[in-house]
């Protein structure tokens, strides 16, 4: 913790509290809880379709649905964040997807058969609709909530917990959602909408009790931006950010490998079948790299927050993912199971320590634009490049050329196109704007630091210093 001088000569402290973990953790469980309402049929396909009675394109549909509304929703979601706050958008993201849980619920209540399928398909398509909704509030939101919480020793740490809880969800709705729901059994798959109904609502609860705003800034940057309408409106800020050529090379490079990973995790089976690999092996395949990768993000992020090389990272982990790719289009072949193991472990390792860099990374060349346009577009772009790719590896996939040649043609679309997405990112020169705004000011501030370790309501009567409310905050400057 430290201080600042204030524009009538009171202290104004710089202050880290106990109650952004209840943000952070109602963050991770939205995220949870979206992830397994975004997979809940895909992850048991044979069981859906029997109780959908449709085919295998419109159980992948409500796959599909989520990447749709994200791009719709995600401008929608930086405009709350800016309007209403962090507190009152994720309540609206969690109530839109209660609402859309409990439509799908009611759906299982609903005849179904393969004469008349229609009502309950089409009752389970618009909760799928209404639920998709609510998936940028909750992905968009770490990056903006660590920015205005923690402090830069704590940011890149928080952002990389809040953004791979929704990996971790699909990990586990991938384990679990098949174990509750028995092959080709439709009955069994009311078991696991109502699961993630519960999970949906019991997700509300930590927003509930989540502060709108911490009483004092964790930091500089955050000082900033909780002001009153410091803030620009956010479609100004949106063509700032749009309009940064750095940012755009951010944004090409983390939409090209958020945007494959996904398809690519998704696909698996589908690159693995021809060589004789069943959907169970194809599924340790995927589950490796979601755990490898946790491994990675959980590693980057309290590294960044020591060293800040956000960019050496960065450059680092592009060419290594890219090599990743490249190998795995040599190692699929028959009997090779440990080879694909251990080139999905690598996958997943680099992809996942980029996540929260580049995503910090974004709020650095950007500043001070408000943290929710600059995650809004990368998150969009990561979205939209896995529609295009799941349409495109999907379109060019050959199970009889693949065994004959030995080689899969959209594994080749995909470490090319990587290649050449690699190129730009040694053209990142951005130096971190917000980290140097704030080391200017901390160092007109007098560098005075003490202990933050304090719980919520003592005093600093003891440091000699006076605690200001964020009402003395909008009138304070540095010095």
């Amino acid at each position: 913790m430290s201080n600042f001088a204030h524009a009538d000569g009171q202290t104004v402290v710089y202050r880290t509290y106990k109650t952004r973990f209840i943000g952070l953790f109602a963050i991770v469980l939205l995220n949870i809880s979206t992830g397994f309402v975004w997979l809940t049929y895909s992850s048991a396909l044979n069981a859906a379709k029997a109780y959908l009675n449709t085919d295998e394109m419109v159980v992948n549909l409500t796959t599909i649905l989520y990447f749709i509304a994200f791009l719709i929703m995600s401008p929608v979601s930086g405009w709350m964040f800016e309007k209403k706050g962090i507190k009152y958008s994720l309540l609206f993201g969690a109530i839109i997807q209660v609402i859309g849980a409990a439509i799908r619920y009611i759906a299982t209540f609903v005849a179904s058969s393969p004469t008349n399928p229609g009502p309950r398909l089409a009752l389970t398509l618009v909760g799928q609709v209404i639920a998709s909704g609510a998936q940028p509030f909750f992905l968009n939101a770490p990056p903006k909530f660590a920015a205005v919480w923690f402090s830069e020793d704590g940011r890149t740490t928080a952002t990389m917990i809040g953004s791979v809880a929704n990996a971790l969800a699909a990990a586990l709705a991938q384990l679990i959602i098949p174990v509750i729901t028995v092959e080709r059994d439709p009955d069994t798959m009311a078991s696991s909408v109502l699961l993630c109904l519960i999970l949906s609502v019991v997700a509300v609860v930590p927003v509930l009790f989540t502060p709108a705003l911490p009483p004092t800034p964790p930091s500089p940057s955050a000082a900033a931006a909780l002001e009153e309408n410091v803030e620009e409106p956010f479609w100004i800020s949106l063509k700032k950010v749009g309009s940064n050529r750095q940012f755009m090379i951010l944004m090409t490079l983390f939409g090209t490998f958020v945007g494959f990973f996904n398809a690519f995790s998704s696909l698996i089976t589908m690159f693995t079948k021809p060589f004789g690999y069943t959907a169970e092996e194809s599924g340790y395949f995927g589950a490796a790299m979601v755990v490898a990768g946790l491994v990675g993000a959980g590693v980057s992020g309290p590294l960044m927050d020591r060293t800040k090389q956000f960019k050496t990272v960065v450059k680092s982990m592009v060419p290594l993912s890219t090599i990743s790719y490249i190998v795995f289009c040599f190692v699929v072949r028959k009997d090779f199971f440990i080879g694909i193991m251990i080139v999905s472990i690598f996958i997943g390792l680099f992809s996942f320590t980029m996540l929260p860099v580049v995503l910090e990374l974004g709020v650095e060349c950007t500043y001070p634009v408000t943290p929710a346009s600059s995650t809004s577009l990368l998150w969009g772009s990561g979205q939209f490049f896995a529609v295009v790719f799941l349409f495109v590896l999907q379109a060019l996939q050959n199970d009889d050329k693949a065994v004959e040649t030995g080689v899969n043609a959209p594994l080749i679309f995909i470490a090319a196109v990587c290649v050449l997405a690699s190129i730009p990112v040694y053209f990142f020169k951005s130096p971190y704007l917000r980290l140097e705004a704030e080391g200017r000011a901390r160092s007109n501030q007098g560098h005075v630091m003490v202990d933050s370790k304090r719980s919520l309501g003592s005093s600093n009567d003891e440091y000699g210093m006076d605690e200001v409310s964020l009402e003395d905050v909008k009138g304070a400057r540095a010095v």
